[in-house]
């Protein structure tokens, strides 16, 4: 607490008068970040074309606010966050399913793959961080953009695999111009 104190510029009876300890700083910064990962979503509905645009822009913004593993680690010592981390993939999941649905009424995803599925898989997929063993000679990002891709492509239609390659020749970053997320601006807003 005295380190992040003095990261955020206040004291550290101001940082203990503002959250009760370290548990309810934990469950504000992770309500912070995915109100943060909401907010972009919304964004994103509006601005990109597809539900494949969306996805493919959200993925770029979720590695560029990329956090060490280490966090997650010392997360499971505290309920409290765990459970709010919970309540927040599980909103998540049930907003990526819609936008899966709603590439399928696109033309960008396959009608014929149970998306539900497929979301379930992509949340165990997440959990594989950092990468297996396996995979040391590569970093994160090398091995979550191989299996992100691989899995994008693999629910494509036609006309998605054009939204694909449209993304992977030009980059669709366009749209993602701002900085990363910063954990101590939250801390600061919430004293």
């Amino acid at each position: 607490m005295s380190d992040i104190a003095e990261e955020a510029g206040v004291s550290k009876r101001t940082l203990y008068e503002s959250f009760e300890n370290k548990e309810s700083l934990l469950v504000k910064i992770l309500e912070a970040e995915y109100l943060r990962i909401d907010t972009c979503l919304d964004r994103l509905e509006v601005e990109a074309n597809t539900a494949l645009d969306i996805i493919l822009l959200f993925n770029q913004k979720i590695q560029m606010s990329s956090v060490c593993d280490a966090f997650y680690k010392d997360m499971q010592r505290y309920p409290g966050a765990v459970a709010t981390q919970a309540v927040n993939k599980k909103k998540m999941l049930s907003r990526m399913i819609s936008l899966l649905k709603r590439g399928v009424n696109e033309g960008v995803f396959m009608p014929e793959i149970n998306y539900d599925m497929i979301a379930l898989m992509v949340g165990e997929l997440v959990k594989m961080s950092p990468p297996s063993e396996v995979f040391k000679m590569y970093t994160h990002e090398e091995v979550h953009n191989t299996f992100f891709l691989l899995f994008i492509r693999g629910i494509c239609t036609d006309n998605g695999r054009k939204v694909l390659t449209r993304y992977i020749t030009r980059g669709y970053y366009d749209l993602l111009q701002q900085r990363p997320f910063s954990r101590i601006e939250t801390i600061q807003e919430n004293i």
